[in-house]
């Protein structure tokens, strides 16, 4: 972490004390940088209020990011949402629609105790018990996650409209990116528009549901974190997210996925799943699109670069991907 300069601690400091009374903020002694993830800016800070010290995290839409628009008031809104539902995710403080403050509009949340596991942590790699009970938990939590109502995001009637919809953002971010045409991309977009599987049911979905947006205390999870990507659709979609870009000990797949439809109703309909894993591939290398679009135009953050990467070797993941659903399609026709 990085220690933020004086100049946004005092602007936010002004700012919370005007428009955020409730908080009851003195002062604002520091704001410091968190180095993990690729799309909002997350910061800690350190506040004392009337009522003491607090710590709190501040999310922020970047100028440079790979997963645009940035939309930090609907996911403000989501949060909240999800909060009254019942799911375990920071409370929202404030929203901060002065991007000149820090840089960019903003939402102030709840600091929330815990430890995060990696994809590969040795820790859950060398205790079978611990390992047995995270999947569980991750798949339990997933679970509730698609059962939980809301009314931030758009509601779709049908299983195609919700996959189509991907598809449409996934056109939009390439459109908004691509430096290189890539007919392979579009032909694997046309395919996707083109066979949009029908859901057996429609809900909330994270869009980034992986071991380390979750936030674990006392060997349970406390938080779901980085709701950015959410959006409503087919169920399935989340777990093919698991087993590509979130691949690891909680894939939803064999035993975790039975368990996973023992607890819906869904059924883990192999035909769908390697649609959508199709698709997330496709969004995953669009994304690394949008990283070296972002360094061409000037962004200087390292981690545009490492996310660059998956748009080599996304096209030949997903390309080996779209082979498999042809032929799939095929022998059933």
């Amino acid at each position: 972490m990085s220690q933020a300069p004086s100049g946004p601690a005092q602007r936010l400091e002004k700012a919370l004390q005007s428009n955020a009374k409730s908080l009851r903020v003195q002062s604002i002694d520091s704001i410091e940088r968190l180095t993990s993830g690729l799309s909002s800016q997350s910061y800690l800070v350190e506040a004392i209020t009337a009522d003491g010290p607090a710590t709190w995290v501040m999310r922020v839409e970047p100028e440079f990011g790979v997963i645009p628009p940035y939309d930090i008031t609907r996911e403000y809104r989501l949060l909240e949402d999800v909060g009254r539902a019942g799911l375990p995710v920071p409370r929202m403080l404030h929203l901060g629609e002065d991007a000149s403050v820090v840089g960019g509009r903003f939402l102030l949340m709840s600091f929330i105790e815990g430890e995060i596991y990696r994809s590969k942590d040795p820790r859950i790699e060398g205790d079978p018990d611990l390992c047995s009970s995270v999947q569980e938990q991750f798949v339990d939590m997933l679970a509730r996650v698609h059962a939980t109502e809301q009314q931030t995001l758009p509601i779709y009637a049908s299983g195609p409209d919700a996959a189509r919809a991907q598809v449409a953002v996934c056109r939009g971010r390439m459109k908004r990116t691509e430096l290189i045409p890539s007919p392979v991309l579009r032909h694997a977009l046309d395919l996707l528009e083109r066979e949009a599987p029908e859901a057996q049911r429609i809900g909330l979905l994270h869009g980034d549901y992986r071991l380390p947006n979750l936030m674990w205390h006392e060997g349970r999870i406390s938080a779901i974190l980085d709701w950015e990507l959410a959006f409503v659709g087919d169920p399935l979609s989340d777990l093919a997210f698991t087993q590509t870009v979130g691949m690891g000990p909680c894939s939803v797949e064999g035993p975790l996925a039975d368990h996973y439809s023992r607890i819906t109703g869904i059924e883990v309909h192999p035909k769908k799943i390697i649609y959508y894993k199709l698709l997330e591939m496709v969004k995953s290398t669009i994304i690394g699109l949008a990283g070296a679009h972002d360094l061409a135009r000037g962004g200087t953050d390292l981690r545009l670069l490492s996310v660059a990467t998956i748009a080599l070797s996304g096209q030949a993941m997903f390309g080996a991907l779209e082979g498999q659903l042809e032929a799939y399609l095929e022998a059933e026709s």
